[in-house]
């Protein structure tokens, strides 16, 4: 264990680190398991709508994709979950609690689990606690180990206070990253939300919440979504694309007008991540391009791309979701003239496919 001043709580300083370096999370779940005499320290986050994580110190990998493999958050399939369910529980939670809460599971995946990895055993506490995220502290025995006694549980108590501030201040730090990049975007005078890991909107610039009232977008229990229920499900699937593992940018979302053209174009950016972040962080950013392409954007194509005023025309209609047979009826062409010009456009632009022509427009035209 670190160093620590004449007086001081040697495991303050030790999760204090980790809340200011999350890198060194896995030494304090260690050394918390070590002085316990336990086989295994856990840290864990999961609900519903929440982004998940399993942090355990000492064991077999494969036991991450194992659990991620059964829901670990239902209570009739995970004993820990159901006995922080209990009646009058105990703010530390251990296998007496584990032992009545194993009568009422309607599966055995989770018991094999902790049969396969020798980790029936130990207790737990709750560190953060909402509607839908938990964040708990845990100690994962085997049979060497046996059942905790009070001694280690009293120890486990104490220790778990400080991990509880750890998490909290690593929250607030990681929540304070919002407030920095909207500022950031603010100063671009972008329409910008920014995502955490569970995909909620935890901040906006100005020009983002101005546009909540002037448009159809609109924030639904932390989520963005649309009024129609298409643009909706197509805002999802990309934001699910920036957020979950290993995060990749998302093809734009395209909110049409009521003429048919584009009103918005929203795209979705991953933001780098972090090893040992918690799921406050910012993890994405999505970004509002406003307004119908005009003469401009046309020029704008067809200087950068070398396409003829026709192409430039046709490659915006499709950014704006009109589809290939509205295209080739609007500029009095047939739908086979419509392909020749184009393959054209996708040869100019080095494009291979229509989502990635739509980036490109998007990008080019504001």
């Amino acid at each position: 264990m670190a160093t620590h001043a004449e007086g001081s709580d040697p495991w303050a300083e030790l999760f204090l680190s980790a809340a200011l370096e999350p890198d060194k999370w896995p030494d304090a779940i260690k050394a918390m398991a070590v002085a316990t005499g336990s086989g295994h320290g856990q840290l864990i986050g999961f609900g519903p709508g929440a982004s998940s994580f399993n942090w355990i110190s000492d064991i077999d990998t494969s036991i991450i994709p194992i659990g991620a493999a059964i829901d670990q958050s239902a209570p009739d399939l995970n004993f820990r979950v159901a006995a922080d369910r209990l009646p009058d529980r105990p703010a530390i939670v251990h296998e007496a609690h584990y032992d009545m809460a194993r009568q009422s599971l309607r599966s055995q995946d989770y018991l094999d689990m902790c049969s396969d990895f020798d980790i029936f055993d130990g207790c737990q506490a709750r560190l953060v606690a909402s509607n839908d995220q938990m964040v708990g502290l845990a100690l994962l025995r085997n049979r060497r180990d046996g059942r905790t006694s009070q001694d280690q549980r009293d120890l486990f108590g104490h220790i778990a206070g400080h991990a509880q501030a750890a998490v909290r201040l690593q929250q607030a730090i990681e929540q304070q990253g919002f407030a920095l990049l909207s500022g950031t975007f603010e100063s671009m005078d972008r329409a910008c939300w920014l995502l955490d890991a569970t995909g909620r909107v935890g901040g906006m610039t100005p020009r983002a919440e101005a546009l909540l009232s002037s448009s159809r977008i609109r924030v639904s229990d932390g989520w963005l979504a649309s009024e129609r229920a298409d643009e909706t499900r197509a805002i999802g699937r990309a934001m699910r694309a920036v957020i979950d593992p290993p995060g990749r940018p998302a093809d734009p979302v395209a909110l049409a007008d009521d003429a048919g053209g584009v009103a918005i174009m929203l795209e979705f950016h991953p933001l780098p991540a972090r090893p040992w972040a918690l799921p406050f962080a910012p993890r994405a950013i999505v970004i509002a391009r406003v307004g119908a392409p005009t003469e401009r954007h046309i020029q704008a194509l067809t200087r950068t791309f070398r396409l003829t005023p026709a192409e430039a025309d046709i490659a915006i209609r499709l950014s704006a979701g009109q589809s290939r047979k509205d295209i080739a009826s609007a500029r009095g062409v047939s739908v086979e003239t419509l392909k020749v010009q184009l393959r054209s456009i996708y040869d100019k632009t080095g494009c291979n496919r229509e989502s990635q022509l739509v980036r490109i427009v998007g990008l080019i035209s504001h």
